[in-house]
This record gives C-alpha cells, structure tokens and sequence, in this order.
C-alpha cells in the first residue's frame, strides 16, 4: 500500500471508501455540543448552508447517518458512537502531533519517578522508545505526588495510589491541573511481629483490626495516609483505628524496625519493604483480608499543563495500553 504523503500533511484520515479530514472530525464534534447547524456554524466562522453541507458529505462517506434531522438535528445511536470515537480520535492526534514536534525541537528527558516495578509504565516506554527519560530518586519521606509535581517540580511523572477518596487531596491536585491515569491494582500485605496476637490469625478478617494500631511512615503526609489506609482497612470507618507515627529514613530501616504490637500496610512490589519484611524470621505478612486481596488502584500522576511534549507522547502511550 501506496503512503498518501499529501493527505497526512493535510490532515486526513481513513474514511469508509476514502479519506477523511480531521477538520471534518473537529466540525462534527463542534455540532454534536451545539445540537444546532446554525449555532456550530457561527462557533466554526462557516455558513449553515456549509455546515449542513459537511455533514451530509461525512454521512455519505461514512455510509450511516449521523444526525436526526426529524427530531430537531439530535444525533441518531450511530452519531453518538461515533462521537466518542472522534472526540478520542482528535485528542490522540493532537498529542501526536504536539509529541513529535517536541521531537523534532530536542524537548527534555521525561523525569519519572516511582516505587518498585511499574509493568505499565515500561511498556509505555518501550513504546515511545524515541523519548528520553531519566529516573529521578527522591527522599523517602516524600510520598505524595501532590509535593513532586506541584512546587519544586521535581519530576514530570509519578506512580502514586489513587487518592479520589480524599476530597481535599482531589480538590488540590484539580486546582493545579494534576491529572490521573489508572494504571493497575497494587496488591497490599499487611506485616505484624510474629509475637502479634494477630499473627496467629491464618485468615485475617477486617473485624480482627478493631483498636488496632497501624504503623504510618511519614509524618509529612501523616493526615492523607490515614485517610488513605483507613480507606483500604476500614472502609466505613467502624473499626477504631489507631495510628502510630513513626517516620522511616531509609528503606533499611524495614530491615529492624520492630513494630511492636502495630501492623504494617504495604505495596508487595514496593521494593522500598517488601523486601526486607518477608526475609525477616520475626514477621509475618498477611496478603488478604476477609478472604480477599488487599488492593488500592495504582495510578499515574502528571500535570496537564507541563509544556514538555515528551511528557505527553509517555501519557498517550499509557492511556492506549492502561486497560483500566
């Protein structure tokens, strides 16, 4: 098959039987949010005549109709489906082309952070094989991709868990443009000191945590953790939870740490802990709760406004391969 240089330079994609412009994509989209020919035409600086026009030529090419005419210009089952595919379609290419210009002018590497093996996030790599990065090591102390992403800007990207039940943690990752992708599920354990009267429990099951104590690691993001492993343990809230501060300078430190009669929350693939805890003769790890695995969504955090391209071309290519 022949390349159509002059229609990829026109902007074009493939149509039922030709070719289509993304222009007619944009003009499409642009109708489908006015749900009137007249009002989409003024909003594209184009004549209704024009714009009627473009649409009856897109049905035409498409070979199924778009808007119904009889009720008011609303768009039929098959112009809704098609809608989602354009929106999707005018957003891949808007990042591709705003990628591979960042290319072309020799943009920065990609700063990534993360915490143990992120499978996703190499495959997208390996995907944009053309876009330079480099692995930022950051204080252990600092766990929220809020602080990385935010002031010091630190890094470009960052593997976090989701935190969308926290309402102040979501309200200010939206109030500066910090964005999520659902990556996988992290599969959590729960560590104890073989002496824990817990440790004897084979099956834990959530009632066996009520007044327990549970270890948190950093005392900058104290309140956000407890929120966030009163969300994993609890659930409703029922359980009493208590909370022992104790923050960890190293990740050696989860090689002698003795907990006491407290449980420890963590990442099975954090290669921080996890680790050290299931080499230790002295502690016992639980890896499910109430006869199922502990999971917390695993999330890929970047600001929407970061002006590398190179940090877009990376989160194109996670959204296409994310299955989630």
């Amino acid at each position: 098959m022949q390349c159509d240089y002059d229609a990829m330079r026109a902007g074009r994609v493939d149509g039922r039987g030709g070719l289509m412009r993304i222009e007619a994509l944009r003009e499409f989209v642009v109708f489908a949010k006015c749900q009137n020919f007249s009002a989409a035409a003024r909003e594209l600086h184009l004549s209704q005549p024009v714009m009627s026009t473009h649409i009856m030529n897109m049905e035409k090419e498409l070979g199924f109709v778009l808007v119904d005419r009889k009720r008011g210009a609303t768009l039929t089952e098959a112009g809704q489906e098609f809608l989602i595919g354009a929106q999707a379609t005018l957003s891949a290419y808007e990042r591709t082309v705003k990628a591979c210009r960042g290319l072309a002018k020799g943009h920065p590497p990609v700063r990534i952070r993360t915490t143990g093996r992120m499978p996703f996030l190499e495959r997208a790599l390996s995907r944009v094989h053309d876009v330079p990065f480099e692995m930022v090591e950051l204080p252990v102390d600092s766990t929220a991709p809020l602080e990385e992403l935010e002031g010091s800007g630190a890094v470009d990207v960052c593997n976090c868990y989701d935190f969308g039940f926290d309402p102040v943690m979501s309200r200010r990752a939206s109030d500066r443009g910090i964005r999520l992708i659902k990556m996988c599920e992290a599969s959590l354990c729960i560590a104890m000191m073989s002496e824990n009267p817990l440790a004897r429990r084979s099956d834990l099951r959530r009632e066996d945590l009520h007044g327990a104590t549970v270890l948190v690691t950093s005392s900058k993001w104290f309140d956000f953790l407890k929120v966030q492993i009163g969300h994993v343990l609890e659930r409703d809230g029922s359980l009493g939870l208590e909370y022992w501060m104790n923050p960890i300078g190293s990740p050696l430190a989860y090689r002698f740490i003795d907990l006491g009669g407290a449980v420890c929350l963590f990442d099975r693939e954090c290669d921080d802990c996890a680790s050290f805890f299931f080499e230790r003769d002295d502690v016992v790890v639980r890896e499910t709760l109430d006869g199922e695995p502990i999971l917390l969504d695993q999330m890929a955090a970047y600001r929407e406004d970061n002006p590398n391209p190179n940090v877009h071309a990376l989160v194109a290519a996670l959204e296409e391969i994310c299955p989630l």
